[in-house]
């Protein structure tokens, strides 16, 4: 496992490889189509450049030298949201699935954003990845919502699963969940 340092040609080729294989089988990593070399080049240089702000990393997992599967993590913006990470773009290249990468990516996110901070960790993935889903929930995520119809492809409409894992709590946070009250709470109104 490396985190994604400087973005060289061979990276770029490497992450092309692993992107194309997954989206060439119709996987729910964010492109609809094979993007080219180009655009890769330039994402890469997106999170490179999202890394630097040490909110963020990407993770490149090796097999035999060679990138195979991918992950990466960032927090929300500083602020009241700060304390949240998403996980995005796990994927790994189909023949080397059932290698336990997936796992292996997902688990070194979680570790990396808890290091750096983060209280809560999110995701999103695609309603009818049961694989991906079952990955998550092994790894101590739970769903907590679900955006019908939220992706589509062509004619295909598939639902958005969120789902959370909570890391930790500072000792003095005040639980308030959504009862009213609180900084910005505001009573339910009753019409009369």
């Amino acid at each position: 496992m490396q985190w994604l340092g400087e973005v060289d040609d061979q990276t770029t080729l490497e992450v092309h490889r692993v992107v194309s294989a997954v989206v060439a089988l119709g996987g729910a990593v964010g492109w609809l189509q094979i993007p080219t070399l180009v655009d890769i080049g330039q994402w890469l240089g997106g999170w490179r450049a999202a890394v630097t702000t040490k909110r963020a990393g990407l993770v490149l997992c090796r097999v035999d030298g060679q990138i195979q599967a991918l992950g990466g993590w960032q927090a929300g913006r500083e602020g009241a949201m700060g304390h949240v990470a998403e996980l995005t773009k796990v994927m790994v290249h189909p023949g080397t699935r059932g290698l336990g990468l997936g796992r292996l990516v997902v688990d070194t996110l979680i570790d990396r954003a808890d290091s750096s901070g983060a209280e809560l960790l999110t995701l999103g993935v695609r309603g009818n990845n049961h694989g991906a889903r079952a990955l998550y929930e092994a790894c101590g995520f739970t769903t907590w919502g679900v955006l019908p119809n939220g992706v589509a492809v062509d004619h295909h409409r598939f639902d958005i699963v969120r789902m959370s894992r909570q890391l930790r709590l500072p000792a003095d946070a005040v639980i308030h969940g959504s009862r009213a009250g609180g900084v910005g709470g505001s009573p339910a109104r009753h019409d009369e």
